[in-house]
């Protein structure tokens, strides 16, 4: 008879993740006390997903990599710890780079799932990017559709009209000025006299 694994059950793995692993942990950053968690919850890490990658695209200048480093190192501050940080960017990069707050912080966090976190922005900036590139390209074979349409319209347009009957439409249109009635109306005299002609 063939042994039969027994399952944990949610129970036991609640009780065993509350006995055995503590996600928060309070050290001493220099004169603060810390509380950062080891692992962020889904929520958090949704989060702190989207908002990096928000903060990585601007309406007008587009995509901005230079950004995503920071936006990180925010996240890591201000998700995994207790770290409130200023809305002026300009101070809030002077305390992210010019403190060693973020090695206090990346000391005691889960690394697995941070590189998870990363690798997801990482993913998630590609596939928009993919994506706009993908709609400019759409775009643009629209309009070359739309400019290859206009091409074969003008061209049955201009069907059996010779070159002197330009060369006509054109003086017409240098010697009187540039006016759509008087454009019109030597167009309309040309195709008579060539009907004339005709008959």
């Amino acid at each position: 008879m063939a042994k039969v694994d027994k399952k944990v059950s949610i129970a036991l793995f609640d009780k065993i993740a509350k006995e055995q692993f503590q996600n928060e942990a309070t050290i001493e950053w220099h004169d603060a006390q810390l509380r950062v968690k080891y692992a962020l919850s889904l929520t958090d890490m949704l989060a702190f997903v989207d908002d990096v990658v928000g903060s990585c695209f601007h309406d007008k200048l587009g995509y901005m990599p230079e950004v995503k480093d920071f936006a990180i190192k925010s996240n890591i501050l201000s998700r995994y710890a207790n770290f409130t940080l200023p809305d002026n960017l300009e101070h809030r990069y002077q305390l992210v780079y010019a403190t060693d707050a973020m090695d206090a912080v990346c000391a005691a966090i889960d690394g697995t799932q941070l590189q998870e976190i990363v690798n997801s922005i990482n993913s998630k900036i590609r596939f928009l990017c993919d994506s706009k590139a993908a709609m400019i390209q759409e775009r643009i074979n629209d309009i070359l559709s739309t400019m290859e349409e206009m091409r074969d319209n003008t061209k049955s347009i201009f069907d059996g009209i010779t070159q002197d009957d330009l060369k006509n439409l054109m003086g017409a249109i240098t010697s009187n000025g540039l006016d759509e009635q008087e454009l019109v109306q030597a167009y309309i005299e040309q195709a008579k006299s060539k009907d004339e002609q005709a008959e």
